[in-house]
């Protein structure tokens, strides 16, 4: 381990906060986190009337009036989501909205995820069941930036189309309404969003278009020459205040948006670090009171047994995310949008059941498939000094390819893809390590691939089983241009404070949480604990994990370290104290809170 772990500044030698009510702990912490004090206070307080207009975005205001004209004509709509928790979650936004907007009015509104046998975004199966379904307005969730040809196809038949999408944007960009942050032509100040978050903006785009269309109903056209660019200088604090009811919709449609930012690991930072504080605390109205619209989300989270009186973005990546993704990742979507989209508590009831039951067969499909990847790798331990990890073998389940291979990125520090046999052809995902862009990759073997598309740190793809073992070969050279560099270990981070462990009290955990909600680019502060002494030390899970206690610390602090208890407990024998490093979290288990701190690495 490197020796600057240890050069965190030390707790006793915090200089003084000159910065509003902060601690020195607090102040020193926020200087590591933004170095540039103009970002403090949008950090600090991140409030709803910092969002940007929705009418920034690019084709938002023509797909107000698309989809407004199709309301009118009473037509059939189509929506289209990705099997994911954030395509599902979009699906839900658009389903509820049109549903009271459209469906109620006699119009026709039909509801579909990719799932069980479709590969991703607009692949033959779903080009297919569109074709079918003859719609006269298509919009798709998650995915479509990249289908060009497919989407061509689909205009071609008088089908009318929006691309909710927030992926990597192509040469060329197909004949629909686009609306992705990330288009060369985009003014949205934020490009990493999710499509919940964009599925939340149109709709409140489109009340936003309502309210301005009653309040100019007596001006004439010619006023407004660009009444576009009018739109765009909508400032939403303005109307949110002037409004009540705007902000009590915006409010409403936060919870998903949420749920959909966390698990599709956008930054939060500036407008997602927004959307998750007060999406955090929507969810918690809903786990409460039950909103006619979210029955379905307030008996999955009361199954879950969150704690109502504190929700964290942690219950939303290690709770929510995942019980709605196992749905897709069994091939079986439909269940968690049956659930979200439940209108009466007996439906929503038992979809939270099925879908838990899914999660656990998900949980059990993982394990087994990461017994056998160790298998795998023991068989053939010169794999995993390739500068790729690549691992497929014909007895591999699929479904959880993407968990499978994030975990070999954290075993083997290098980037990873890992395929399981599905349906007659593998499917496989590919995870990077630190800054490589996985889509390059992807386009470097994509005449080996029948479809591939995803993120730059995340993509999925499917191949003919007969082409994996070329797949592989091409990756070996394929690798040497994309990565340019040889793939080296990462050095452990620096921590943040490093503390004594007399120093370490519940009073630091309070502080902490003023940097809540944590994730993607805002992970809890790492701290150190300076000639730890350990006692109490308890292994659980056969020797897997550990539970401890450490001499001077305040008893309300629980310690845990997860996966590496064993060389744990070799270093207590060989030294009387340890230098821990980790961070502080709230366990809540079987109605109780605790405060622990989770050890992440340590040194004699």
């Amino acid at each position: 381990m490197s020796e600057k772990l240890l050069h965190g500044i030390e707790f006793s030698n915090l200089e003084s906060s000159s910065y509003g009510a902060l601690s020195p702990f607090q102040f020193h912490i926020l200087k590591t986190i933004l170095p540039d004090r103009k970002d403090w206070d949008s950090f600090l307080e991140p409030e709803l009337k910092n969002l940007p207009s929705p009418f920034l975005l690019p084709d938002m205001f023509e797909s107000i009036q698309v989809i407004r004209r199709h309301t009118q004509k009473k037509s059939h709509i189509l929506l289209f989501g990705d099997r994911d928790t954030d395509g599902i979650s979009s699906s839900t936004h658009l389903g509820v909205f049109f549903r009271e907007l459209h469906e109620k009015n006699g119009g026709k509104l039909t509801i579909k995820t990719s799932s069980a046998n479709d590969d991703y975004g607009l692949c033959p199966s779903a080009v297919n069941f569109i074709k079918a379904q003859n719609p006269d307005l298509l919009i798709t969730l998650d995915f479509g930036t990249s289908n060009y040809e497919e989407i061509n196809f689909l205009a071609s038949l008088g089908i009318e189309v929006i691309v909710l999408d927030h992926h990597e944007i192509p040469i060329k960009i197909p004949k629909c309404k686009l609306i992705n942050p990330k288009r060369e032509d985009s003014i949205y100040p934020e490009k990493k969003i999710c499509t919940s978050t964009l599925a939340m903006k149109l709709i409140f785009a489109y009340h936003l278009d309502e309210i301005f269309k009653a309040n100019n109903q007596n001006q004439s056209d010619s006023l407004f020459p660009d009444v576009e660019s009018i739109y765009r200088k909508i400032n939403i604090n303005e109307y949110i205040i002037k409004y009540p009811e705007l902000l009590e919709k915006l409010k409403s449609l936060l919870d998903l948006s949420s749920i959909g930012t966390i698990t599709d690991m956008m930054p939060l930072l500036g407008e997602n670090r927004i959307i998750v504080k007060h999406g955090i605390e929507t969810l918690g109205k809903v786990i409460k009171q039950k909103p006619e619209n979210r029955k379905g989300l307030f008996f999955l989270m009361n199954s879950l047994k969150l704690n109502s009186d504190k929700l964290t973005s942690k219950d939303l990546g290690w709770g929510i995310g995942p019980a709605l993704n196992a749905a897709g990742r069994m091939g079986k979507t439909e269940v968690a949008v049956k659930l979200l989209l439940a209108q009466d508590d007996k439906t929503a009831d038992l979809a939270a059941k099925d879908l838990l039951q899914l999660n656990t067969e998900r949980k059990e499909r993982t394990k087994r498939n990461l017994f056998k990847v160790e298998e795998y790798f023991k068989r053939k331990p010169e794999r995993t000094n390739e500068k790729i990890i690549f691992c497929y073998e014909p007895d591999m389940e699929p479904g959880v390819s993407g968990i499978v291979a994030t975990k070999l990125v954290e075993t083997y520090k290098r980037p990873a893809i890992f395929i399981t046999p599905d349906h007659g052809h593998g499917r496989g995902s590919i995870r990077s390590f630190e800054n490589e862009n996985v889509l390059d990759l992807l386009n470097l073997v994509s005449d080996l691939l029948i479809h591939f598309g995803g993120h730059k740190e995340a993509g999925g793809f499917s191949i003919e089983l007969k082409n994996i073992p070329v797949l592989e070969q091409k990756l070996k050279t394929a690798a040497l241009e994309w990565l340019q560099q040889k793939v080296t270990l990462s050095t452990p981070e620096k921590s943040m404070v490093s503390l004594l462990a007399t120093d370490l009290t519940d009073k630091i955990f309070k502080e902490l949480q003023i940097f809540q909600p944590f994730g993607q680019e805002n992970p809890e502060p790492l701290l150190s604990i300076r000639n730890a002494k350990i006692i109490s030390f308890k292994p659980m899970s056969e020797g897997q994990h550990a539970r401890f206690q450490v001499l001077g610390a305040s008893s309300k602090i629980k310690f845990i370290i997860w996966n590496r208890a064993a060389e744990l407990e070799t270093s207590i024998a060989r030294s009387g104290s340890l230098d821990l490093f980790g961070y502080m979290e709230e366990n809540f288990f079987n109605n109780i809170s605790s405060i622990q701190f989770v050890v992440t690495d340590f040194q004699l």
